[in-house]
């Protein structure tokens, strides 16, 4: 058995009654004490003496319990040396207590005494021996109060730092349910502050108000919280109008109460950098509770929530959006895909069911259609929507191709899966064709739009390979596919409207045409991600001008090669017999821009940066 009265235990308590009286109770069992008030004079103390044991309170003077262990434990590598912690409060862990890396963390009154000597004896009988990687002379040339306290400061930062990121990063596994993330949010928050009541407003439409503990508080408190809580939120946004929101009372989240009733303590952190998007409430029953520690420590903390709660937000509006497009248009999911799923839902094998093929995608959008459903009311735009997607699911499905998924007001759909044919490409252009010539009998008439605005599409088609089957979770799949085909597609599609095109398409997709297709060629791209162009080419029902294409093409040959000056003019003839043509004018503009400055590493291909 050890034996105890080799062993010295450093007691830090700033109560000389209770210091005493831990002191008294070690030393009738065998111990030797050291006994320090202050913080800061324990943590010399344990420098120099090196004892085996060290007891401290976590609220001490100039330095606190929390600190002392923190250095002891990591500031000087004297990693071996057994740490308590204790605190008259029956909640004696928390977010801080966590980080200090204690060996024991303990509730103690005068009532309990014997549960030091409990702590301390399970812990030296470990029998643990001191690995201490310096001696007294090692601080012969410092100043040993800077040294210390640089160190403590050095230590509390990087393990807050290292140890807030960590919890920040548990709960980024929750972005996509807001209201879980938020529920993980207060208990991250009650470690760092141990609050009595909170609530989190975040700004959307409507807004959202969470908020717990208020259940412990009396009725005219709890109402009071709320409301000041509100008015400080439409504070920090500046609204100057009634503000709906949807409240979530989260109760039942096991934080400790004394039956509050009221409270006495009150602070708000705004939440977002340049615009603000929520804002965080907290509330306590002790009287100027959210000292400097804990709220700096918080406005760390809402600095990098910033971004995970925007997201989850963003990705909720999402949600939400596509379960009513889908509860909606469910109806024009493809046959052949519900039979398909159905087919193979017996298949033990899952693996049998995905493959790469080549398939032709499909994205259609309307353009500016976010604008023109601002200024119409809802059942007005579903209304039309019905109507379109009825007709352009038709042709789609006339010409073999399946609707893979709709996207607001855009269709994606695929000609090769699951129903494949010799022809997918010829099919997928001649579709979309189909439905830039059926434009004209879609009823726009419910509908308003901004002035000098038309109803148009975009249509972007590549061929490629994909990864096709059932993906998703256990709960849910979806037939769908995926790869670089999807993005090219959806690249191809955002270029429409800047090469005033509806359809545009790529290389691979032009090698399976027909000569009955008319394609012209735009420019050669090169997608985020690629190092490789794509040369893109727009379908039209009915040939260019031939003196037109012959202008453009010289011109796009010189471009491609760098030679810009002369690349200008023939893009200039090619304007002079269409005015009005997009492309042209986009690469008379490139030409001036790239004679001025010149584009370095040129190889043909303009990079995409964004949609």
């Amino acid at each position: 058995m050890t034996d105890k009265s080799k062993k010295t235990i450093l007691i830090a308590e700033s109560s000389a009654t209770l210091g005493k009286l831990i002191q008294k109770t070690l030393e009738e069992n065998g111990f030797s004490t050291i006994l320090c008030q202050d913080g800061f004079e324990a943590l010399k103390t344990a420098v120099n003496k090196k004892p085996d044991c060290l007891i401290a309170n976590k609220i001490l003077s100039t330095i606190d319990g929390i600190q002392i262990c923190s250095v002891l434990k990591q500031g000087y590598e004297l990693t071996d040396i057994s740490c308590i912690l204790f605190s008259p409060e029956e909640n004696s862990s928390d977010f801080w207590t966590d980080i200090s890396l204690a060996d024991k963390v303990i509730s103690l009154s005068p009532d309990n005494l014997g549960d030091i000597v409990i702590a301390v004896s399970e812990l030296l009988n470990e029998e643990r021996v001191l690995l201490s990687t310096f001696n007294d002379s090692d601080f012969n040339d410092f100043d040993e109060d800077t040294l210390s306290l640089c160190a403590i400061k050095a230590m509390e930062k990087s393990g807050f730092y290292s140890n807030i990121l960590k919890k920040i990063l548990d709960i980024t596994q929750y972005i996509e349910d807001l209201d879980e993330l938020i529920e993980h949010i207060f208990q991250l928050l009650y470690e760092i502050s141990l609050f009595d009541a909170a609530t989190i407003i975040l700004k959307d439409t409507p807004h959202y108000l969470y908020s717990t503990g208020t259940e412990y508080l009396n009725e005219n408190s709890a109402k009071t919280f709320l409301n000041i809580c509100k008015a400080d939120y439409e504070t920090q946004v500046n609204s100057s109008s009634s503000i709906d929101y949807e409240i979530n009372f989260m109760e039942g989240l096991n934080f400790p109460s004394e039956n509050l009733k009221n409270y006495s303590s009150y602070v708000m952190f705004p939440i977002g950098n340049n615009e603000i998007i929520g804002t965080i409430h907290l509330a306590s029953s002790k009287k100027k509770y959210f000292n400097y520690k804990i709220q700096s420590s918080i406005q760390l903390l809402t600095v990098s929530l910033n971004h995970i709660i925007a997201e989850a937000v963003k990705r909720r509006k999402i949600t939400l959006s596509e379960s009513k497009l889908r509860s909606t248009f469910s109806k024009f999911v493809p046959e052949e895909i519900i039979e398909d799923l159905l087919s193979q839902e017996n298949t033990t094998n899952e693996q049998s069911n995905n493959e790469k093929r080549k398939v032709a995608v499909l994205i259609c959008d309307i353009r500016n259609f976010t604008s023109i459903s601002e200024i119409n009311q809802p059942e007005n735009v579903v209304g039309f929507l019905n109507g379109y997607f009825s007709l352009m699911v038709d042709i789609i499905k006339k010409h073999g191709g399946s609707i893979d998924k709709f996207i607001g007001d855009a269709i994606m759909a695929l000609f090769g899966a699951p129903i494949s044919y010799v022809d997918n490409a010829q099919r997928a252009v001649e579709a979309a064709m189909e439905m830039v010539k059926n434009l004209e009998v879609v009823n726009t008439s419910i509908l308003n739009f901004p002035d000098g605005m038309n109803f148009d599409i975009g249509i972007g088609i590549h061929y490629g390979e994909v990864i096709v089957g059932n993906i998703g979770s256990k709960e849910k799949t979806n037939y769908t596919v995926i790869g670089d085909s999807v993005n090219l597609t959806s690249r191809l599609e955002g270029l429409t409207k800047q090469y005033g095109a509806r359809i545009i398409i790529s290389q691979d997709t032009k090698d399976e045409l027909n000569e009955k297709i008319y394609t012209h060629l735009l420019d050669k791209v090169r997608v985020k991600g690629k190092q490789k162009g794509v040369q893109i080419y727009r379908v039209d029902e009915k040939p260019l001008p031939s003196d037109f294409s012959d202008n453009y093409q010289k011109g796009l040959n010189l471009y491609m090669n760098g030679a810009w000056t002369l690349a200008l003019s023939y893009f200039d003839k090619a304007l002079e017999i269409l005015p009005a043509d997009k492309a042209a004018k986009l690469m008379k503009q490139r030409c001036e821009e790239f004679i001025e400055t010149p584009p370095k590493d040129w190889n043909g291909a303009v990079a995409l940066t964004s949609k």
